[in-house]
């Protein structure tokens, strides 16, 4: 009976270790199990949160290098800066995340992303349109500068135009003759028996000349190039310089050919034997010369 209840209870012992035994590899197995899926889970929480890091770098990498000169711009990429760094730390500082968190973090990052697409599509406008304005710019500059210089090349024109023109409506002189006159106005050669000095000539026909009144003047140099003057000392203007006459004649020129004799009073000066040069002006400009000689 005894020898009965001690094989019975040594089978229900053997029985309990075999159940604990089933029990604790069954434990094992499942422990061994969740601890595979835990890291499993766990690693791929982990490297979602460093795919997101990643991509919150990589948009704080572009606000980088975003450039504007729009100041207001420029503050609201600052502040979106800081609210993409402001979510790194909050990542990073969270060591045990979760799905949730994470899922939660992906979709602040795409808000993120959103906004700043929305930037990079003002800035690009912006650069754009300054590009635009640039070109613009330059291309006004060019025409501003192609409109100068097409001014210049006018203004050159009309000036030698207008020099041409001055020039062509001066007045020219031909057949320059002088003589000298005795006391009762005959032709002499002799400077002892010279009083007056006689200078003819023809004023060209010129068609383009003003006509009307116009003043003569006569310079006579003696063979020393000392002008004859007479008594009294007269003057007229040539190109902004003063000089002395011997005499003058008022004419009226009518653009046809003109011819002209101007006398000179030689009786208060010492004429000497030699070449005479006889210089005519008119419109403050030579118009001819020409000489004679008195023995």
């Amino acid at each position: 009976m005894e020898a009965n209840e001690q094989k019975n209870a040594y089978s229900g012992c053997k029985f309990i270790i075999v159940v604990l035994a089933v029990l604790l590899v069954g434990i094992s197995v499942w422990y061994v199990r969740e601890t595979r899926q835990w890291n499993s889970v766990s690693e791929q929480m982990t490297a979602e949160r460093d795919s997101l890091s990643q991509k919150l770098g990589d948009m704080l990498w572009e606000y980088e290098t975003m450039k504007t000169d729009n100041a207001n711009i420029k503050q609201e990429l600052e502040v979106e800066k800081e609210k993409i760094q402001t979510l790194l730390q909050k990542m990073r500082a969270n060591e045990k995340i979760h799905f949730a968190e994470i899922r939660k973090y992906e979709r602040e990052a795409n808000t993120l992303r959103d906004i700043m697409r929305s930037y990079i599509h003002q800035i690009d406008s912006l650069n754009t349109l300054s590009q635009m304005l640039i070109a613009e710019n330059k291309e006004v500059k060019q025409n501003l500068q192609t409109s100068r210089e097409a001014n210049k090349k006018l203004t050159e024109e009309k000036d030698n135009l207008s020099s041409q023109v001055e020039k062509g409506s001066q007045l020219r002189v031909r057949g320059i003759a002088g003589e000298g006159l005795n006391a009762r106005d005959k032709s002499t050669q002799r400077s002892g028996s010279t009083k007056k000095i006689k200078t003819c000539f023809t004023i060209n026909e010129n068609s383009i000349a003003k006509p009307g009144t116009r003043e003569v003047y006569l310079r006579i140099l003696a063979p020393n190039k000392s002008l004859l003057s007479g008594a009294a000392i007269h003057t007229f203007n040539v190109n902004s310089e003063e000089l002395m006459y011997s005499a003058k004649r008022e004419v009226d020129y009518q653009n046809v050919d003109l011819e002209t004799c101007i006398f000179f009073d030689a009786k208060e000066s010492a004429l000497s034997k030699g070449a005479y040069t006889v210089e005519v002006y008119m419109d403050g400009a030579l118009s001819g010369t020409g000489d004679f000689l008195l023995k």
